[in-house]
């Protein structure tokens, strides 16, 4: 009888002595765990200010394109708040870089209409656009704000320099007075100009068919296609 009391009283020690290295590792568990807080859409030095005196550590990370959290602010963090961890864990934080950039393409040069496409494609918009005329032989963009290559964020404007009229290419005119107008007309035609309607004139002693007058003069700066009147003897 004594052997079985001598017996319970170590299996009831042992008991005990597991429950308490239980309650006290339990306790030093709870004691050591903390709570994350959420410090999301705070300013990052603000942000760890609050994880540091909950016992956590702080590192900050690349930031993250965020459509709804401010530049600078926390967008994201690892773990996420509320989770427990042990006191001394780290925290990652993720700032916010706002809304994802676009690289604006290079513009100048382009026709206007594929300019325009371009700035659509890219999910921006059209600002404004200024007109000029005859500083390009074509319709084409000159200019444009921001310059190629800058980030820009979406929906954001974009400004256009555009040549509306394609400028002329200048000639000098030929003197044809005195030359027969068939050389003239020969001429005229062959140099992309236009021939008015020749008028015949009298002239005492010149053979019919001489050019006696024109316009353009001679050595006068014209465009391309310019009109040409001839006046001829008869």
């Amino acid at each position: 009888m004594s052997v079985l009391r001598w017996f319970a009283a170590i299996s009831g020690g042992l008991v005990g002595c597991a429950l308490a290295v239980w309650l006290v590792l339990w306790i030093s568990l709870r004691s050591s765990a903390v709570r994350v807080p959420d410090v999301r859409g705070f300013e990052v030095s603000r942000g760890a200010v609050v994880l540091r005196e909950n016992g956590l550590l702080v590192r900050s990370l690349e930031g993250v394109f965020d459509t709804e959290v401010p530049v600078g602010k926390i967008a994201q963090q690892r773990p996420a708040g509320g989770f427990e961890v042990k006191r001394g864990a780290t925290v990652l934080l993720f700032p916010s870089l706002g809304k994802e950039a676009r690289r604006l393409g290079e513009l100048v040069g382009l026709p206007i209409s594929l300019a325009e496409a371009e700035v659509e494609s890219e999910g921006l918009t059209l600002a404004s656009q200024c007109t000029v005329e005859e500083a390009a032989d074509a319709v084409v963009v000159l200019a444009q704000t921001p310059a190629p290559a800058t980030l820009v964020a979406p929906g954001s404007g974009v400004a256009l320099l555009v040549n509306r009229v394609p400028r002329h290419t200048r000639y000098v005119m030929p003197d044809f007075i005195g030359m027969s107008e068939s050389d003239a007309t020969r001429i005229i035609r062959s140099q992309g100009f236009r021939l008015a309607a020749v008028q015949r004139v009298p002239y005492a002693g010149a053979p019919a068919g001489l050019v006696l007058r024109q316009d353009p003069s001679g050595g006068s700066p014209v465009a391309d296609a310019a009109v040409v009147g001839l006046w001829v003897s008869r």
